[in-house]
């Protein structure tokens, strides 16, 4: 009985584990609840454009306080976006849909990234074709958990992308379930650097002058 009661409770322990970790991949996907979710990309279908105003909370892990930003946000799809950041304006990042030019309008410099960068993607990811349908974002991201405080409904993912996840390791969507509207944008980058979006004063299929796509350079010191 000594040398058969070993493995009995080596089997009968790894058993036990079995069960518990079945237990806490059910309570997991029992906290992912995808149909507020596909109910917001629904409405996504309509929106050609969108006009908003958002402060930026930035948390650095060596800064004991956030740094908070206000800016503006143009959108036009597919792919056109300028990201103002600061007032008066700072830094912007601008795409016509084929490239994105990044300004630093304090130092006069910027260059010019491939729309598919990593560092692109985080500017783009609003007006990109995972926001058209539950099959593109689940294609896009990794679902890990959902939950709803006060009627926003909070989405946790991460990007399946590799040179995306390189750079953002997670994502966060506040997402309002009265009005289907976006609250906020969470992004946390592979340095720790928590980046958090918060808009307001949306404006949805705005007309907007396509000439904000295209940046006045002249001046700029430019690199490619």
């Amino acid at each position: 009985m000594t040398l058969a009661s070993g493995p009995l409770r080596r089997s009968y322990t790894a058993m036990k584990a079995l069960l518990i970790l079945a237990s806490l991949v059910a309570i997991a996907r029992a906290d992912l609840d995808v149909k507020p979710l596909e109910t917001w990309i629904a409405k996504q279908k309509d929106l050609q454009s969108l006009e908003a105003d958002f402060v930026q909370e930035r948390k650095l892990p060596s800064l004991k306080k956030p740094v908070s930003t206000p800016g503006k946000l143009r959108m036009v799809r597919p792919g056109k976006l300028l990201w103002e950041l600061g007032n008066p304006v700072k830094t912007l990042a601008v795409s016509d849909g084929s490239s994105m030019t990044l300004i630093d309008v304090e130092n006069k410099r910027g260059k010019v990234i491939d729309q598919d960068t990593a560092e692109a993607k985080q500017f783009t990811l609003l007006s990109d074709q995972a926001f058209r349908d539950l099959a593109g974002f689940q294609a896009t991201f990794e679902l890990v958990e959902s939950r709803v405080t006060d009627g926003i409904y909070q989405l946790t993912v991460k990007p399946k992308d590799k040179a995306l996840k390189k750079h953002v390791s997670w994502m966060f969507l506040d997402i309002d379930q009265k009005t289907q509207e976006l609250r906020a944008l969470d992004l946390e980058l592979d340095d720790k650097t928590r980046i958090r979006t918060v808009f307001t004063q949306s404006k949805i299929n705005a007309k907007i002058d396509p000439a904000v796509f295209q940046p006045n350079t002249e001046g700029y010191r430019m690199l490619r």
